[in-house]
């Protein structure tokens, strides 16, 4: 009989919650920077302030985002970073990587219901997360401007976003609904290789994953 931990293990991977096989993780709290060796960034501390577009270290950025520097709402450790809706007067810009990418991660402050990043292969959606959805799930070490202490009704967090070998894409779209909040982001990272997902599993993944381990806990005691 296979190791029980092991077993808990595959469960807990078939179970693992998925968007068109694109899954999100959080990293701890404070952390402003991704964690994954070898991934490139994106920190626009270089880019002049005020509207943005064209090549990046990334990729291709499409108008409609501006550059501000560091404040209450945004920045990895106060820098630079790229906001759209209230900041732009715009709802919407994207980044085209130019090939297939398996992880893209960034820096997302001042989170509200309004924000969402959606995940394309050339025309094809293949997935849409509701970045208010992830913050229901943050604790309340999320809260709060980790530089300043500034804005502690809103979500500060390092967002992960992992593609499994079969879902690369190419292309994702900053979306805000709308220009009476603003979508505020910074230290966009990339990896052209499949990888294991970093960071903290969302809360979605860690109820499955104590379901599969109760369930087999109890397989192992009926044996």
């Amino acid at each position: 009989m296979k190791n029980l931990t092991t077993m808990i293990l595959t469960a807990a991977a078939l179970m693992t919650p998925a968007s068109a096989g694109i899954l999100f993780t959080y990293e701890a709290a404070g952390v402003q920077f991704t964690t994954v060796a070898g991934a490139t960034t994106e920190t626009f501390d270089s880019k002049s302030l005020g509207a943005f577009s064209g090549a990046s270290a990334i990729g291709t950025y499409s108008s409609g985002g501006v550059i501000n520097s560091g404040n209450a709402w945004g920045g990895s450790n106060q820098t630079n970073h790229i906001d759209v809706g209230a900041q732009s007067g715009t709802t919407d810009y994207s980044i085209d990587f130019g090939k297939n990418i398996y992880y893209f991660g960034f820096y997302w402050g001042a989170g509200d219901a309004q924000n969402e990043v959606q995940f394309y292969q050339g025309l094809t959606k293949l997935a849409t997360f509701k970045v208010g959805d992830i913050a229901a799930g943050l604790s309340s070490a999320y809260w709060g401007n980790p530089n300043n202490g500034q804005n502690k009704g809103e979500p500060y967090v390092y967002l992960n976003f992992t593609a499994d070998a079969g879902t690369p894409f190419n292309k994702v779209v900053f979306h805000n609904n709308g220009t009476g909040t603003g979508f505020e982001t910074d230290s966009h990272s990339i990896y052209d290789q499949p990888i294991n997902p970093p960071g903290v599993p969302e809360p979605s993944t860690w109820a499955m994953m104590a379901g599969a381990a109760a369930a087999l806990v109890a397989l192992k005691r009926r044996s």
